[in-house]
């Protein structure tokens, strides 16, 4: 990757990329199944940010070309007597709730328009001219785009673990409605 933009930021030129993000542990049931559904939430959070230009869950794109038996998210109980799915296709949410697996989000981002190439344009006064960017711009934002992408992924999910626990106390978990949410000890918690 490191090559890739730099063999075209010698050029005066940049390129765009895509940032895969996976969020684990996430609790079932947030989100809201029509104003407020989580997958509306979370694209329209990193959506917001500058160059991004195409956003998916699980199959995304992909998806279309399945049939509904091939793609439905088979449901069944593990070794442990929790309900999980047998596949993700559906990114970890079904109907605008998490449903307990891993949530999976590809969030595409475009070439950055300011670049060390001459370009064609139009003046104010609608007269042909050739501009030529001058100054430090990069020639790929996804690298800065990795934490910005997390940071309004957290945003989200905190915002909805509050309006679950305001709603239905389900924040901490409360046992009779909802399972326990079990976390590594090994590594770090990221909602």
């Amino acid at each position: 990757m490191i090559d890739a933009i730099d063999a075209v930021r010698v050029r005066g030129d940049s390129v765009g990329g895509v940032v895969t993000c996976i969020v684990r542990n996430v609790p079932r049931g947030l989100g809201s199944p029509v104003f407020d559904k989580l997958e509306a939430e979370l694209a329209k959070a990193v959506m917001s940010l500058p160059a991004t230009k195409g956003f998916e869950f699980g199959s995304g794109f992909a998806g279309t070309f399945l049939t509904g038996s091939e793609h439905n998210d088979e449901f069944f109980m593990d070794e442990h007597g929790r309900i999980r799915t047998r596949t993700n296709r559906s990114g970890g949410i079904q109907g605008g709730i998490s449903n307990g697996e891993m949530i999976n989000m590809r969030i595409a981002f475009k070439p950055t328009s300011t670049i060390g190439r001459k370009q064609n344009t139009v003046t104010r006064d609608r007269h042909d001219t050739e501009l030529i960017a001058r100054g430090r711009h990069d020639p790929c934002v996804v690298p800065r785009a990795v934490p910005m992408v997390e940071a309004m992924v957290a945003l989200v999910l905190v915002d909805q673990l509050m309006a679950h626990h305001a709603q239905c106390m389900l924040f901490p978990i409360n046992p009779a409605l909802q399972e326990p949410v079990e976390m590594a000890r090994s590594e770090p918690v990221q909602f």
